[in-house]
């Protein structure tokens, strides 16, 4: 097995975990908070698939920037920006769900989690070709 199959698969279990506590309020952190790595984990294999290497800092901003470069100059470059973006704002949730303990609005959880769904969507997509 390749690493973008591994990174694709650990991705999509982080997902089945968010999506096992979505619908009840109680977890909404709990739902972020293993939706936050299935996007990171989606990114890095799109990154691994197109032959550029994962992410290699800790930074998130680093992550998204990584996605435009490793989609650079194929069909997914300008669908990657726009991506990117998503990336960042599923991203921008991480500490809120992880480490603060404030609780996360059902809004806000509602929201990340379509934005990573979405993200996770267009990996898939990305990764059939």
């Amino acid at each position: 097995m390749e690493a973008w199959q591994g990174r694709l698969r650990d991705a999509q279990g982080f997902w089945d975990l968010a999506t096992m506590v979505a619908d009840d309020l109680r977890y909404s952190k709990q739902a972020v908070s293993s939706a936050v790595p299935a996007a990171i984990a989606a990114n890095d294999a799109i990154c691994l698939y197109l032959g550029y290497g994962k992410p290699a800092g800790d930074s998130h901003t680093e992550a998204a920037q990584t996605l435009q470069e490793a989609c650079k100059g194929t069909r997914h470059e300008e669908e990657a920006a726009r991506r990117a973006e998503r990336l960042t704002q599923v991203l921008r949730h991480k500490a809120a769900a992880q480490y603060l303990a404030a609780p996360l609005s059902a809004e806000v959880a509602a929201r990340t989690l379509k934005q990573a769904e979405r993200f996770l969507k267009w990996a898939e997509s990305v990764l059939e070709e």
